[in-house]
């Protein structure tokens, strides 16, 4: 591939010794309006010719639920060698969807030659890999109108929010709306009111972004990875709105089993939620008693 790739996705694996079956993703990359990921692992298996290797694989969109999205992409897995012309890599061309979030070589490099030394991949029990992703063609995602909350510009904001030492710049009046706390602390009588930086406590800051992304008009889905501290955070500061918008894609989804569902309808009081499972399993107990029904006359 001659042409730049769109995005490039840089993991420093730390300890490599101990990198499982299980994996470890990167961060998600939004490019086109899509989310990207890396995932490595080490894997034995009969498909590895029982040697232990390392895979590197490209994760794409893997929380939507929507069967009508695809993405056309050629991708390369590199192991990076402290000499480039000894990289290891791996090419493929293919179609991401809902059936098919997540592809790559599952035995990039051998292990052995992975954490020898001499080989140059490995330093101080380090190793680095790359995922180059080209995108050729998308269909069926929607737009998204992402918000750089570091940029007061961009939010158009009049007050810093400190979480977890980073600055987020928002609106007072945009999250009063949505906040009867935050309508509280920006205008009633706390010593918040005319400070142009506050700090929240007890906030992790990857999750109060999720939470911005939902009351900022950024077409950010809320997705299984999210809900829970959506609907944390949500209930913490009053926001019906993403309330609501976490009830909804919780009575929508598949993909969080019932049993959870009714843990977090009652724990924030989501009544619709709540009906709406119990409803499931009444109709699955009818099922059954029917089925034992037409058993017991056979």
């Amino acid at each position: 591939m001659t042409s730049n790739p769109d995005l490039v996705i840089r993991m420093d694996i730390q300890e490599v010794s101990k990198l499982s079956d299980t994996g470890i993703f990167s961060d998600a990359h939004y490019v086109k309006d899509l989310p990207w990921k890396l995932k490595v692992r080490s894997e034995t298996s009969e498909r590895t010719g029982n040697v232990k290797a390392l895979g590197v694989y490209l994760c794409c969109n893997e929380e939507s639920e929507s069967p009508q999205w695809s993405c056309d992409y050629s991708f390369e897995a590199v192991a990076v060698n402290i000499n480039p012309t000894d990289n290891k890599v791996y090419k493929l061309t293919n179609k991401f969807n809902i059936l098919h979030t997540l592809r790559g070589p599952f035995a990039l490099i051998v292990w052995d030659d992975l954490v020898d030394p001499e080989k140059g991949f490995i330093k101080d029990d380090r190793v680095t890999v790359e995922g180059r992703v080209f995108i050729h063609m998308i269909t069926g995602i929607r737009k998204l109108n992402l918000m750089d909350y570091s940029n007061s510009a961009d939010s158009k904001s009049n007050v810093v929010l400190v979480v977890q030492g980073k600055k987020l710049h928002v609106s007072k009046e945009f999250l009063s709306i949505h906040s009867p706390v935050f309508s509280t602390m920006f205008f009633g009588n706390f010593t918040e009111k005319n400070q142009e930086e506050i700090e929240l406590n007890d906030v992790e800051y990857k999750e109060f972004v999720d939470l911005l992304n939902v009351i900022y008009p950024t077409m950010v889905e809320i997705d299984r990875r999210t809900v829970s501290h959506i609907l944390k955070l949500a209930d913490r500061y009053q926001m019906v709105s993403a309330l609501e918008r976490a009830e909804s894609y919780l009575i929508k989804t598949t993909r969080i089993e019932r049993l959870a569902k009714l843990v977090l309808a009652d724990q924030y009081r989501l009544d619709i939620l709540m009906a709406h499972t119990l409803a499931l399993y009444m109709e699955l107990a009818t099922l059954k008693a029917l089925k034992s029904t037409r058993t017991s006359r056979i």
